[in-house]
Parts: structure tokens; C-alpha cells; sequence
């Protein structure tokens, strides 16, 4: 593709009208997104907890409650209640549980106990499932008791579909937005907002199908060749960060050392004497050193960023071993395990590596220099401890 065929391209969308729709609409502010909470699990428990709970300072009383215990006892899987007696029920005495035994969700009604699964994104592992069903059934021996497995398209569990009543979210949607239509001019209008912003989020980011998904996908399809190009050619974050990380390293002052795209090591001016350098490849790092500074990229399941201060392989006639004692031995640090990696001392952070494409350069500098900040103490331990070991570690260089 040319230069004016993509500028025909791009013009056709600028005057596609419900492009500018789409754009007014992702104008509108939604609390969950502004939290970035609209894909996290617990946070989608938390809210459902407050819905479900009569006393919920949401002051819809049991409406929300009451339709979903309907939902759950019309399952063919639970004969003990049937749905029609929800209404006569006294919820005076109901609890609910959060991550109760790491259950997401358990409704405790007098001789009646509801086990909740909620899944969003995950999938069930560890055969969960069953191990819940045995919590459940262990401590709660003489009540009724009934299983769900909630999740966005309301597909039965993998392990348990004997067991586990599936309810999709868009049950929830539906109870929601019946409840709206129903008491809304009664409902306090900040909890109507958040209502209609769960909505909003559940119908955009779980299932696709809220206004603005099905006009992008109509826009899309409209402009594929454009939006294909676009991704084809979208900004590498992590070579991005990897960029602005390696240059304020190098503005203290500091002196990189082996790097790759999701590593960027160094050391500093104080210690770069004692540091070894393995005269051949021993499977260490590219340029031999024997011990460095590493900052971690971990976007793919950890959204974290990490320094650690690494021992690397050596030469046999190195003493590693002795090398390794001497920094470990530093207050705060611990003794690695590792037989090659020795990872004396680890810092973390959280890190959203999608949010950086919404970051401008100096954004991102100023948090990574914020990060660098907190490595500065364990720098000066690790800086110190050499200097105190000089003679030792000067006199291990030696080696031939």
C-alpha cells in the first residue's frame, strides 16, 4: 500500500458518520473503565455481592436477589425449592460471602446455601469445582444446597455439569435492565448510574454486544484494509518501554550490560570493578558478566515490571559460590536457590502494558523513573557490600 491510497483510505473513514458516532460514544465516561476494574473477576464478584444483598446501601431491597434466586432454583438440578417460593421467603437472616474458602460467591438463606463460581475470563482448573462441592457439602452438611456456574455465555462447566446450574451473564443483564425499567425513576440516581454502567461493561467487554462493540464491528468491516494496516503496523509497547527504560538507566549515569527486548540489565560505575567476566560462554548472558542489575518485562499474564539483582553463570575456575555467599549475604537479600540463576533480591510493580498505548513519552518516564527510584537503596546495599569485599573480589578476578 502506497501513501494515497492509505490517505483515500483514512478519508473515507474521517467521513464515514458513524465513525463520529463511535467517537462520541467512547466520550462517555464509564466508572468501571476509569477503575480498569470491567475485566477483573473479583471486582465483578464484589458488585454482584452488593446487588444480591438486601441491606446493599443500593437500597433496591431483594428485587435483585429475588430474581436470581428464581433463576437458580428453576434448575432441574436443585428439587429441594421450587422457584415460585422465592417470594415468601424472609431474607432477614441472609449472608453472603466473598472468596469464603476461595469460593467467589456463597448465599447463606436459614437451611439453604447457594455456591457461586463466577468466571469471566478464566477458565475452571485444578478440578475447583469439585473441590468447592466438597467445602460445601463438609461444612454445611444438614442444609439445602444448590451449585452455579456463572459466566458470560452461560455455557455448563467442564467437570461438574451434573452438578453446577450454568447462568450466563446475560441473565444478569436482563434482571438489570428489567429493574431499571421497572423502579428506575425510584432509584437513587448515583446507583443508577453504576447500574447502567455495569451494564454497559458487561454487555462491551464480556459479551460484545452493547452499541459501541456492534458499531465498531460494522465500522470495521466497512474499513478492514485500513484497520489491518493499522495493526500490521501498530507500536511495539514493549520495544517501547524497553527504549525509555534504557535511556533514564543511562542518564544516572549507570552502564548497561547484556539486554533483549523483555531484559535490560546494568550495573554501575561503583561496583563495574569487582563485576567478573566469563572468558567463554558458560550459558550466562551474551557479554559474560557475572553479576548485573535486571529489569523484567512481564506483560503477557504477570502486568508487573521487576528488578532483581542476578548472579549469572561463571567460569569453573570462578568462584561462584563464594561470589553468590557474599551477596546474599546482604541485609534484606536471601539465598537463591538457583544452581546457574542466582536471584538474591527482587522489587515489583504493577504495570498495565495496554494502558502505555494511551501513555505519552514523558508519562512513561516519569513512572519508570519512579520504579528506578525504589531500586536505589538495594543499588547502595549491593554498591557498599562490594566495596567492603574489594580485596576478596578484586583477588577472584585474578583467576585464569
Amino acid at each position: 500500500m502506497n501513501l494515497q491510497e492509505l490517505n483515500t483510505l483514512y478519508d473515507d473513514l474521517l467521513k464515514d458518520i458513524e465513525f463520529d458516532e463511535l467517537e462520541l460514544g467512547l466520550q462517555n465516561p464509564n466508572i468501571f473503565e476509569i477503575l480498569k476494574i470491567s475485566k477483573t473477576e473479583i471486582r465483578h464478584s464484589n458488585f454482584l455481592a452488593w446487588l444480591l444483598n438486601p441491606k446493599g446501601s443500593h437500597l433496591l431491597g431483594n428485587v435483585f436477589l429475588k430474581r436470581f434466586l428464581r433463576e437458580v432454583f428453576l434448575s432441574d438440578k436443585f428439587n429441594d425449592i421450587d422457584q415460585v417460593d422465592v417470594e415468601g421467603m424472609d431474607f432477614s437472616n441472609l449472608e453472603i460471602y466473598r472468596e469464603w474458602n476461595n469460593i467467589d460467591l456463597l448465599i447463606k438463606l436459614d437451611d439453604i446455601v447457594v455456591c457461586i463460581e463466577n468466571k469471566v475470563l478464566s477458565k475452571e482448573h485444578s478440578n475447583q469445582l469439585s473441590k468447592y462441592k466438597k467445602i460445601i457439602e463438609s461444612n454445611f452438611p444438614k442444609e439445602k444446597k444448590t451449585f452455579v456456574y456463572l459466566s458470560p455465555d452461560g455455557n455448563p462447566s467442564e467437570n461438574e455439569t451434573d452438578v453446577y446450574q450454568p447462568i450466563s451473564y446475560d441473565f444478569i443483564v436482563d434482571s438489570l435492565e428489567r429493574i431499571i425499567s421497572v423502579y428506575g425513576e425510584s432509584i437513587n440516581q448515583q446507583v443508577l448510574f453504576y447500574i447502567k454502567d455495569y451494564i454497559t461493561i458487561i454487555k462491551r467487554e464480556l459479551m460484545g454486544t452493547d452499541k459501541l462493540s456492534l458499531l465498531s464491528q460494522k465500522i470495521y468491516t466497512n474499513h478492514k484494509e485500513l484497520f489491518d494496516f493499522i495493526n500490521d503496523h501498530k507500536p511495539d509497547v514493549l520495544l517501547r518501554l524497553n527504549t525509555i527504560i534504557k535511556d533514564e538507566i543511562e542518564k544516572r549515569g549507570w552502564i548497561l550490560g547484556s539486554i533483549s527486548k523483555v531484559y535490560i540489565r546494568f550495573f554501575t560505575k561503583p561496583i563495574e570493578e569487582f563485576i567478573y567476566f566469563s572468558s567463554k560462554s558458560n550459558g550466562g548472558w551474551s557479554n559474560g558478566e557475572s553479576f548485573l542489575f535486571e529489569i523484567v518485562l512481564s506483560p503477557e499474564t504477570k502486568n508487573k515490571i521487576t528488578f532483581k539483582a542476578v548472579v549469572a553463570p561463571a567460569d569453573k575456575n570462578y568462584d561462584r559460590d563464594r561470589f553468590v555467599e557474599i551477596v546474599s549475604s546482604i541485609d534484606g537479600f536471601k539465598k537463591s536457590k538457583g544452581l546457574k540463576w542466582a536471584t538474591t533480591k527482587s522489587i515489583q510493580a504493577k504495570l498495565d502494558y495496554q494502558a502505555i498505548h494511551l501513555m505519552n513519552d514523558d508519562e512513561v518516564r516519569d513512572f519508570v523513573n519512579s520504579f528506578l527510584d525504589k531500586t536505589l537503596s538495594t543499588i547502595k546495599l549491593v554498591e557498599d557490600q562490594f566495596k567492603a569485599h574489594a580485596d576478596e573480589l578484586l583477588k577472584m578476578k585474578e583467576i585464569k
